[in-house]
């Protein structure tokens, strides 16, 4: 049975300690207090997994999602226009229906941004389903105060109603560079005196991309956009599953092209509408990235996680790992253990 809850309150630090801390005691028990971190886990009956809330100086919580509720789950949520929410999911499914923005789901390494409007809806989860995010909320006038003091100037406008829509539903490939910082947040799980300066680093790594993907020339209404059709999109929504599944004998782009029932152009250029990369892009960004994760859960050999995201020999695997991270595997789990 799909449980039900409902968040509702008023914009800023204060205001989420109050309409989270009654949600996350239904739902979890305080598992452990360190480091400025409470981590909340699921009581066995409403799921597995943790959710983690860190409160930072400059007046955010950073929110680490890795959830997955049994019987399935919804959320409630009324906000007013001053509440500020940025949220990347890292692995799994959120569906989102908002009374104003309309449904979407927000899926693997797609960035969400709350309008900066009031918000009435439902996110919901599915029985059983994975679901890995970070997510930064605090007030858009917080934002401001905060970005002024770093000397960043004004926030730029937020746009069209249209632009904000597809921020909301994880749609806006602008917003695509958001996620690098914020999955490092995510992912980063050691225990330092350096820690929350870390955190907060990446915050401002986050919100630079942020403010870079807020002044991105929007295309206009008439010109330029690719329109997709309802089908054309739900089988481009299935290629990167495919691509997972068959990760350790990769298909061509010409085998997926024809298993989607489109030419290899349609293809090509409809994912990269919809996802803001190529598919062999995305995918092979999705292997390291699920390779990262693993190496900071997980005591398993370096070799079996490049086997296991699908590269052919440990070497192939650490020179793809160096040249997206900029550092080796082992050095990477060292620094984020």
């Amino acid at each position: 049975m799909t449980r039900f809850h409902q968040l509702a309150g008023a914009a800023g630090p204060s205001a989420f300690e109050a309409t989270h801390e009654a949600y996350f005691a239904s739902i979890a028990q305080v598992d452990e207090c360190r480091d400025g971190t409470v981590r909340h886990r699921l009581r066995p009956e409403v799921g597995d997994g943790t959710i983690e809330v860190t409160s930072l100086r400059s007046g955010f919580h950073i929110v680490r999602y890795d959830v997955a509720f049994a019987g399935g789950h919804q959320v409630g949520f009324a906000f007013p226009g001053d509440h500020f929410e940025l949220e990347h999911c890292v692995d799994g499914r959120m569906h989102i229906s908002e009374s104003s923005t309309g449904a979407g789901d927000l899926q693997a390494r797609s960035v969400s941004l709350s309008p900066r409007c009031a918000t009435d809806g439902v996110v919901e989860h599915g029985d059983g389903e994975r679901y890995r995010a970070v997510s930064v909320t605090g007030t858009w006038t917080g934002l401001e105060s905060y970005l002024g003091g770093l000397g960043a100037g004004e926030l730029p406008a937020i746009g069209p109603e249209r632009v904000a829509r597809e921020r909301y539903l994880g749609r806006s490939t602008a917003l695509r560079p958001v996620a690098g910082p914020l999955e490092e947040i995510f992912l980063h799980r050691r225990t330092s005196p350096g820690r929350l300066l870390f955190m907060e680093s990446r915050l401002v790594a986050a919100l630079g991309a942020l403010i870079d993907g807020l002044t991105a020339t929007v295309p206009s209404e008439e010109g330029g956009d690719l329109a997709l059709d309802d089908h054309e999109v739900v089988a481009l929504r299935r290629v990167p599953e495919m691509l997972w599944r068959e990760r350790h004998a990769p298909p061509t782009l010409a085998e997926v092209a024809r298993a989607s029932s489109m030419s290899v152009r349609r293809l090509a250029t409809g994912f990269r509408a919809l996802y803001g990369m190529s598919v062999m892009e995305y995918h092979r960004r999705r292997c390291l990235d699920r390779a990262a994760s693993l190496l900071v859960e997980t005591d398993w050999p370096v070799a079996r996680i490049g086997h296991e995201v699908g590269y052919a020999s440990p070497s192939n695997f650490g020179y793809a790992f160096r040249r997206d991270r900029g550092i080796s595997p082992a050095r990477f789990r060292r620094a984020h253990s």
